[in-house]
């Protein structure tokens, strides 16, 4: 069984000192995703605590919990209006098969045009949707996988608190078990270091230019795809690819599993520190197994303005997947 404590991330509730700790990592992401993975860490820690026996562990986890739940009310109380508590908990039984977290609202009306970030039809009502869930998730990004299963534990713990249907409650039950072996065997297998991070789309068009002919069409085809969303990479789990019909996430850590194999011993910069031309077959997939250096000595190349104006125009054909209602 992995470490319940600790994630790769950073993030854990080991004690008070670990979960303010975590919030402080959290800053830097988006509201949604703090939220999301606050609650996951809450499901977690109410798991270890009911296997724990240790007294000084128990207080320690408890007292980081208070701190998760403080922050979350805090953020509930600073919203307009306060959600009535039972209707809440209807809504949490309605949604049962979803992810709980709702999309952030966008201000920005280009932005609204983009494609959503969240996988849809994962779920957990049953043990179908937590292998269909699984099965939704295969071959995409570890550290999403992670997140999406831990969120939807979470709020499948929250529904059996106000359901009382027997059935229903041991249908969830079923499901959680399945979605709980999927974390442990996670952690026991390291699979967040096999996550491939992004490199911005600025980096991806220079790696573009210094290839030139090189470039093969499946590449040119996910560089514009992670352009038409922006360079928001979450984005590319709900934007298919012409052929094939598989998600551009997808696609790109297919050709990076085949590519990071055979390019395992090859020389990543030249005498001047560019790129080789091993490298650049890699970068065009936005990801460098040298990142950091990569954002020293590489420059970003910039989207020109003209191809800016078209795209906020409507001219942009990206296909999206229809969100499973």
């Amino acid at each position: 069984m992995g470490k319940d404590e600790k994630e790769d991330s950073g993030f854990g509730f080991k004690d008070k000192a670990k979960a303010e700790e975590t919030l402080k990592l959290l800053e830097q992401h988006d509201p949604n995703y703090r939220r999301l993975t606050v609650r996951g860490l809450l499901g977690r820690a109410k798991r270890v605590l009911s296997l724990t026996k240790a007294e000084d562990k128990i207080k320690n986890i408890k007292e980081a919990m208070a701190v998760f739940e403080n922050w979350l009310a805090e953020l509930d109380a600073g919203k307009e209006k306060k959600p009535d508590k039972k209707k809440e908990e209807k809504k949490a039984e309605k949604k049962e098969d979803k992810d709980s977290s709702s999309d952030v609202e966008m201000e920005d009306k280009e932005e609204k045009k983009l494609p959503a970030d969240k996988v849809p039809g994962l779920g957990f009502k049953d043990k179908e949707a937590a292998e269909g869930t699984l099965k939704a998730l295969e071959g995409r990004d570890p550290d999403y996988q992670q997140l999406a299963v831990k969120g939807l534990l979470g709020s499948a713990k929250r529904v059996l608190t106000c359901t009382r249907d027997e059935t229903k409650l041991a249908n969830i039950k079923e499901a959680m078990s399945i979605l709980e072996k999927f974390l442990d065997d996670f952690d026991t297998n390291h699979l967040s270091k096999q996550n491939n991070a992004y490199l911005s789309l600025g980096i991806v068009r220079t790696a573009e230019k210094s290839a030139g002919d090189a470039v093969t069409e499946q590449q040119r085809a996910f560089i514009a795809a992670y352009s038409s969303v922006n360079g928001e990479y979450k984005r590319l789990r709900t934007v298919e690819e012409k052929e094939g019909g598989k998600t551009w996430d997808i696609v790109r850590n297919n050709a990076l599993k085949d590519l990071k194999e055979k390019h395992a011993d090859a020389k990543l910069f030249n005498e001047k520190d560019e790129p080789t031309a091993e490298h650049l077959e890699l970068l065009l997939w936005a990801y460098s197994p040298e990142a950091a250096k990569v954002k020293k000595v590489v420059p970003e190349t910039k989207e020109p303005k003209e191809d800016r104006k078209r795209k906020s125009s409507g001219g942009d054909e990206t296909h999206s997947k229809k969100k499973k209602e």
